[in-house]
């Protein structure tokens, strides 16, 4: 009687998880205790892997944040923002959703680690000439932008007026996160006034 073929094993299955639990502890571990507060043997034993898995996948720990980064970003590409039947609702609840992630705990340390990192390439620290993390940190900001042009873009199906990606990042998208970044005002202060300026109203 013939044998049953043995069951197969899914591809990238263990390492999939082995991602998946590399990328919670890091996620973690930034909110934690911020990018300098940590080490890759830090990383590995929350994960539950070995440290030498982090170097031999992604190089240096800067890689490993980016690529968390650029899966974070993609998470919010596949979770679109909802379609109210307006783009200034949508900017209005996309708004109150980013102040609502901004002000939590933990909301702004791993932009901050990435811009940190970003920083830390520039000035010349960065042993495999940035190549790595020009890769990653682009992902992550075109995963972001991938999410406004979807907004935009089914606005104008619907015979909407709509601005451009780059007016909505300069109007609208910065003034969030340097407002929760330097302090210098509420978070939440004037959202209608923000999504007015950014579809082209008075100020």
């Amino acid at each position: 009687m013939a044998q049953n073929p043995a069951p197969r094993k899914r591809p990238g299955g263990r390492t999939a998880r082995t991602g998946r639990a590399v990328h919670e502890a890091v996620r973690g571990l930034i909110a934690e205790h911020g990018r300098d507060g940590f080490t890759g043997r830090d990383v590995a034993e929350r994960a539950g892997v070995h440290e030498a898995t982090l170097y031999r996948r992604w190089g240096t720990l800067d890689n490993l944040v980016l690529d968390v980064a650029a899966s974070v970003a993609q998470l919010n590409e596949e979770s679109p923002i909802p379609d109210t039947g307006s783009l200034r609702e949508d900017l209005r609840a996309w708004a109150t959703a980013l102040v609502d992630d901004l002000s939590r705990p933990g909301g702004l340390a791993l932009l901050r680690t990435v811009l940190a990192v970003r920083t830390d390439e520039s000035a010349g620290q960065d042993p495999d000439g940035g190549r790595g993390r020009d890769r990653q940190l682009t992902d992550f900001l075109a995963a972001r932008g991938v999410v406004i042009q979807q907004v935009l873009d089914r606005a104008t199906a619907r015979g909407e007026a709509t601005p451009e990606l780059a007016t909505v990042l300069d109007r609208f998208l910065a003034p969030l996160y340097l407002r929760a970044m330097f302090g210098y005002r509420e978070v939440d202060h004037d959202l209608d006034g923000l999504v007015d300026h950014t579809l082209g109203g008075p100020r």
